[in-house]
């Protein structure tokens, strides 16, 4: 879910959130493998979002394009164009203003191009105790199930804190086993429409792909990220908002694994990348 728009307040009440993103990543050598060449990757995708005091749906699509060169682009280690459609959400039952219950859940396809949807079906479901002590506090602690390609079903820990110590400032904790880390926002006017925000956090995808000589194979990807990121709406209706960052990774890792055995492994050189986003809440 946009790191930066959650929390930004724009009067009246806006559930939607329509968002079109772009992202590129520089072409950097690998290492930790047996076949030298060089990897880069973009996406291009949509996301939508509904939210509302007890409830969210965040449905997202995303296309990527992964660009191997030299040895590497010949071996078992290249794949082709990915996609990835998943849908996230919880539902929140309170028992009081301070303390409360959440469902949440995920449902994914995230595969190589050729695959049919059903090759790279995976999901997640858990729960969470919320607890908002004050106006400034707002803590969520849970459990999530996660299936993982070719692995067996992992037991997550979820944590969600954003504290928010005045104004114009806000800092989140996020593990949930996608993205973990921390998100530290400032809202440079009064009314928030501009809002600068640091991110660094270890992130991961995973794609089921064609299989190989040895059966079928799936790719996890870990990196971790350093984003600096800004977001401007455009007119004082907050409908109208463009994003734009630039992202340093200083660890990238992907490895292949088949039947939870790994496959393979390599790894990029630190590289920078860029982002940008536009959309609208109504």
């Amino acid at each position: 879910m946009s790191s930066s728009l959650v929390a930004a307040e724009v009067a009246p009440p806006k559930p939607w959130i329509v968002m079109l993103d772009w992202q590129d990543q520089s072409k950097q050598e690998v290492s930790h493998s047996t076949m030298a060449g060089s990897y880069g990757r973009s996406r291009s995708g949509i996301e939508v979002i509904y939210k509302t005091e007890d409830s969210a749906i965040d449905l997202e699509y995303y296309n990527y394009t992964h660009d191997f060169s030299g040895a590497l682009a010949s071996s078992d280690r290249q794949f082709g164009k990915t996609s990835d459609l998943m849908i996230t959400g919880f539902k929140q039952w309170n028992w009081n203003e301070k303390y409360a219950v959440q469902l949440i859940y995920a449902l994914e396809s995230a595969k190589e191009d050729s695959l049919s949807m059903s090759d790279g079906f995976r999901w997640g479901l858990g729960g969470a105790a919320r607890w908002r002590p004050d106006a400034e506090t707002d803590l969520s602690i849970g459990l999530l199930l996660e299936d993982r390609f070719e692995n067996s079903v992992l037991l997550i820990p979820y944590i969600k804190l954003i504290w928010a110590p005045c104004h114009y400032a806000e800092v989140e904790l996020r593990v949930n086993g996608l993205q973990n880390g921390l998100i530290v926002r400032s809202f440079l006017t009064e009314d928030k429409s501009t809002t600068l925000d640091f991110t660094f956090a270890y992130e991961t995808l995973s794609f089921q792909l064609a299989d190989a000589a040895y059966g079928s194979r799936a790719v996890a990807i870990g990196e971790a990220v350093a984003r600096v990121g800004i977001t401007q709406f455009l007119e004082s209706s907050g409908t109208w908002f463009v994003r734009g960052a630039v992202e340093w990774t200083p660890f990238s890792r992907y490895t292949y694994s088949h039947d939870g055995e790994k496959q393979g492994v390599f790894q990029t050189s630190k590289r920078l990348g860029l982002a940008a986003r536009v959309g609208a809440r109504f």
